[in-house]
């Protein structure tokens, strides 16, 4: 195909939708305004990696110890996986 010159066209990606972000992470966004600016200045795959990795935990000791992660990334400015990069 490659070679006769016959291109093949790919569906359209579909967008994926905002993620919304839970009320427990809003509210604790809303008390760190350093942590909240960061966060809104994330792309929305940024923001979305932060809000699934806080609402995947299993128990709300997990959830809150990540909460308390997030906020202290953020108001530093990194993104959720910064470590890798």
């Amino acid at each position: 195909m490659n070679e006769a010159g016959i291109t093949v066209e790919r569906p359209a990606k579909a967008n994926k939708a905002e993620a919304v972000v839970p009320d427990d992470l809003a509210a604790a966004l809303g008390r760190n305004k350093k942590a909240q600016a960061a966060f809104d200045e994330f792309s929305p795959s940024h923001r979305r990696e932060y809000i699934e990795w806080i609402t995947e935990a299993r128990t709300d000791a997990t959830r809150t110890k990540r909460r308390q992660q997030a906020l202290a990334w953020l108001a530093e400015g990194k993104p959720r996986n910064w470590k890798y990069m």
